[in-house]
């Protein structure tokens, strides 16, 4: 059986929130919603998250900022960071800095979004095993 995940998608667009947290659901993962970094902290501090897909652009803070204090305070070091973005070129190295795994362009297919949470089962299982 594979393993279930607990997944934080943090989207201000309720819509396109809803389509990944179903389609993260649809594979029987646990998966919770924040529209707001606020939300997103409240909900990282209660709740021990394996990965989080969180928009770039958020009414009250960037992702780029949001990520670096999840990643600093709230996950474990264990937790996969995916970046969802509408930007062409989002900026990489800054991503690198603040602790996300991965960039990805939206919008995200359906079949894209249930693929990718195999990649974050390998990536968490590699963590583990560095002991990051």
């Amino acid at each position: 059986m594979d393993e279930r995940l607990t997944i934080l998608v943090i989207e201000d667009d309720p819509v396109y929130a809803e389509f990944v947290a179903d389609t993260l659901r649809a594979s029987g993962h646990t998966v919770s919603v924040a529209v707001t970094g606020a939300a997103a902290r409240e909900l990282a501090r209660r709740v021990r998250v394996d990965a989080v897909m969180l928009d770039l652009g958020l009414p009250d803070e960037s992702g780029y900022e949001l990520a670096r204090a999840l990643r600093h305070q709230h996950l474990p070091a264990s937790a996969i960071i995916i970046l969802l973005t509408a930007s062409l070129y989002p900026q990489r190295d800054l991503a690198d800095a603040v602790g996300i795994d991965m960039v990805l362009t939206k919008p995200v297919e359906a079949a894209v979004v249930g693929g990718i949470v195999d990649l974050i089962r390998s990536r968490r299982r590699s963590k583990l095993e560095r002991g990051d």
